[in-house]
């Protein structure tokens, strides 16, 4: 592949993972009810995925299950980019979501000096673990025992005046999704990222692209829902 076209396309992704990244965070607050607690972890989870995706892609990595594409030469009008069609997981990891975030963690080495202090608790894995954010993603997804004790630690701690009541895995992940966000909308306004990524959707600056495809919901859904019958 060209380097202009991968280059073109990889700025396009990163501005998409940035989007995905900041709507998964706004829809998990609606989540914030007792029963939906273990889906508001779960899209937290993909919201950071997105986000640190997007921190790679700033910075010339695409990584896909196998396929790693880095970085080989920085210099700037000499670039080179390598292809890695079997890359391994640097901890020897094997499920794909564990193999990326060992290669973000891995990859935070080097993108860490560029973080702003405030932020840099981000470029270091949750509880010192690189694949934390997966498991307890896969924890609260696939057991049911633990999404409950989720959903009645959430009914009983939370306030809903105050974000950060929530505790637990849930807390965890809130906060680290919160700093991935903050981390990779600095590099996107430091590094004047540019593309064509929304000219169909919507345009001007970032902040207003942002608000107009996120903030904006759709008028009374619940009262067109047959969300009222169920209760009766």
């Amino acid at each position: 592949m060209p380097f202009d076209v991968h280059r073109t396309s990889l700025l396009n992704a990163v501005e998409q993972w940035i989007l995905f990244g900041v709507a998964g965070y706004r829809r998990s607050l609606d989540m914030f009810i007792p029963s939906n607690a273990p889906w508001a972890q779960v899209t937290l989870y993909y919201s950071s995925f997105f986000a640190a995706n997007a921190i790679l892609g700033m910075f010339g990595v695409w990584t896909h299950f196998q396929r790693l594409i880095d970085v080989d030469n920085g210099v700037p009008n000499n670039q080179v980019f390598r292809i890695n069609r079997r890359a391994v997981s640097p901890s020897g990891y094997q499920g794909s979501h564990q193999r990326f975030w060992d290669f973000f963690y891995e990859g935070c080495n080097t993108i860490g000096p560029w973080v702003p202090a405030k932020l840099q608790s981000v470029m270091s894995p949750v509880n010192n673990d690189r694949t934390w954010q997966i498991k307890a993603r896969n924890d609260v997804n696939y057991d049911m025992c633990v999404a409950f004790d989720a959903a009645v630690r959430f009914h009983t701690t939370f306030k809903p005046k105050r974000l950060k009541s929530v505790t637990g895995p849930l807390a965890q992940q809130l906060e680290v999704t919160e700093g991935m966000l903050k981390v990779a909308l600095h590099f996107a306004n430091f590094l004047g990222l540019s593309s064509f990524a929304f000219e169909q959707m919507a345009t001007g600056e970032r902040a207003k692209v942002l608000r107009a495809l996120v903030t904006k919901a759709p008028p009374g859904l619940v009262t067109q829902s047959v969300l009222q019958e169920l209760f009766q």
